[in-house]
């Protein structure tokens, strides 16, 4: 009797072992893959991406294949998987159908994706946990929920984030908040989002602790906190603080945090803490230009040299064509926390084309920032000097009132990708030993900056500066104070100080100038990249340029090793409007930074 029982299930299972295993074909050698995989239908390059990336058909076909069930096991697994991507995206109605061609070799996989019609976001509601305390809630779009767009899982999660993020702004440190609910209406594909918080106690700041100081004094610190104690709390403030003190150069690392609760009266103890970098920095540098030959730097830093980020800089330049010492010596928080006073001095000779100079300067300048990105500067400054052009010389006792405007809201300083500086200079002079000389001088430039591939793999970076010199003529403005063009900080591919009028070949300066340089950044490996740029300009005798002149162009490419110091750059440019017997074949240049 058992006999006839076992029979029938021993010869069944070997049925389905013939059926399943012992005679399917063999799907996979050892060397080849089994099968490949398509993906298809009416969904972007982003969807197929993701799509790909989390298929088991597509990451397991260099795997051995027992049967085609298997084949279908993995693409059934594929087809949930799908949907869920999808939902992700906002398409809660996808159409997913699949093929498997097993006459072709190897065997293909068509997958045929339809994501169907968008769900977008009919409304954000918000619900308190805590009634009694009334609190505005944000605007569904600072949280990235727009009413009309499509409805995307990953910014409904990063809501809740955003939601916190805004309670600590409004004075509660420890908020709590959680995606409620999030119903889906296949009538109309809409999506209706219910987000809850708590809020928690309001609070107050506390009293301010200061860790990890050597060198740098508590009331430097102190006076840039951007809050009194007893003012209502909020999380930016302590955002600006540490860009603050970052921006001072003095730390290598800062934190500011607060404590996990709260003291009486609902007052919150902040702890600071800090690493102080070590306070001198010497420098040496060295560059090439083929128009000026070796410029060797060198230089000394002390930041901070009382206690209160008193910054000393003193630096020395050696070239064929100029040797310099200047020294600044920089007051940070100079009779208020938002303003410094920079004292500089120096040394400078210079023998060029266009002049001889010899002399010495002292300024004077306060500097004061009005937001983050905005400041203004004005000064006093002298300069005592010999200079000669054309065997004629004249001595000048310059007095001269710097002002200056800046924005700059670039993401990096030393390479950037993003933003753009725009700066405004006015220095009206008078000649002590000539009253009859003086005249005013301004010159203004902006730079912008696009990342066309994200992680700066592709940066198109622009430049635009115009010049202006009021003046009575030109004899009445010093050789060394009038606007010159051409080299590599102005028009690449033409000689320094070249670009302008000239008199017997050689330059002269003009009181009016414009250049323009754009460059597009390519990254090819992590640390270096090349650049093509394309660089115009002209200066002008009078005041007014004379359009009818035409700008003269250079081009050329670039070679960019990055560092943590910033850049090294290589140029060779050639001048597109070559002049016969004054403008090389080409022009080379070495230097750190970019051009702009």
């Amino acid at each position: 009797m058992i006999t006839k029982i076992i029979l029938p299930f021993f010869f069944l299972l070997i049925f389905f072992c013939l059926q399943d295993h012992c005679l399917a074909r063999p799907l996979q050698s050892s060397e080849e893959p089994a099968y490949q995989t398509e993906i298809t239908g009416d969904i972007d390059d982003q969807i197929h991406q993701v799509l790909m990336h989390i298929s088991d058909t597509v990451e397991l076909a260099e795997r051995p294949l027992i049967s085609m069930s298997q084949l279908q096991r993995r693409i059934r697994d594929d087809v949930s998987e799908f949907v869920g991507a999808l939902r992700s995206f906002g398409y809660y109605s996808p159409n997913i159908t699949y093929h498997i061609r097993d006459e072709e070799d190897p065997v293909q996989v068509v997958f045929e994706v339809f994501t169907g019609p968008e769900f977008l976001i009919k409304e954000v509601n918000f619900i308190s946990l805590d009634p009694e305390k009334e609190i505005e809630p944000p605007q569904p779009q600072e949280l990235g929920l727009v009413p009309g767009q499509r409805i995307r899982s990953a910014r409904v999660k990063e809501s809740t984030g955003k939601l916190d993020s805004h309670l600590r702004k409004i004075g509660f440190p420890f908020p709590r908040s959680r995606i409620d609910e999030v119903i889906i209406d296949h009538a109309d594909h809409s999506a209706t989002i219910f987000l809850a918080f708590e809020p928690g106690p309001r609070a107050f700041f506390g009293k301010a602790e200061i860790t990890g100081l050597e060198r740098v004094e508590p009331d430097f610190i102190l006076e840039k906190i951007p809050w009194d104690e007893q003012d209502e709390f909020q999380a930016p403030k302590m955002d600006d603080l540490r860009r603050e003190l970052t921006a001072t150069g003095l730390f290598s690392i800062v934190e500011v945090n607060h404590a996990r609760e709260l003291e009486e009266d609902h007052k919150l103890p902040m702890h600071i803490w800090v690493r102080e970098r070590p306070p001198r920095t010497a420098r040496a540098g060295i560059g090439y230009q083929s128009d000026l030959g070796l410029e060797f730097r060198l230089g000394w830093m002390h930041r901070n040299l009382f206690g209160r980020g008193e910054n000393l800089d003193l630096s020395l330049k050696l070239s064929e064509i100029d040797r310099s010492l200047e020294s600044a010596y920089t007051i940070p928080s100079f009779l208020r926390p938002d303003q410094s006073l920079t004292l500089r001095a120096g040394y400078v000779e210079e023998f060029l084309d266009a002049f001889d100079s010899t002399g010495v300067l002292t300024s004077a300048m306060i500097e004061r920032r009005l937001t983050e990105e905005l400041s203004v500067g004005a000064g006093v400054g002298y300069r005592l000097a010999r200079v000669e052009q054309f065997d004629e010389t004249s001595d000048l006792g310059l007095l001269f009132f710097p002002g200056d405007l800046l924005y700059d809201n670039r993401d990096d300083v030393l390479n950037p990708s993003q933003g753009l500086r725009f700066n405004l200079r006015l220095i009206p002079f008078l000649d002590t030993l000539d009253f009859n000389s003086r005249f005013l001088k301004s010159f203004a430039s902006l730079n912008n900056y696009f990342e066309i591939l994200p992680d700066k793999r592709i940066i198109f970076a622009n430049r635009v500066a115009y010049g202006a010199i009021g003046a009575e003529s030109l004899g009445r403005v010093p050789p060394d104070e009038r606007f010159y063009a051409g080299g590599g900080g102005s028009i690449r591919g033409y000689p320094f100080q070249m670009v302008g009028p000239l008199e017997d070949d050689e330059p002269i300066g003009g009181l009016s100038l414009i250049e323009i340089n754009t460059e597009l950044r390519f990254m090819v490996t992590r640390n270096s990249g090349i650049v093509l740029f394309l660089d115009g300009g002209q200066a002008y005798r009078n005041a007014y340029p004379d359009l009818t002149e035409n700008l003269l162009w250079g081009t050329g490419l670039g070679y960019r090793y990055h560092t943590d110091f910033g850049p090294l750059r290589v140029d060779v440019a050639v001048p597109l409007n070559r002049r016969k017997d004054i403008d090389d074949v080409f022009q080379f240049y070495i230097s750190l930074g970019q051009a702009f």
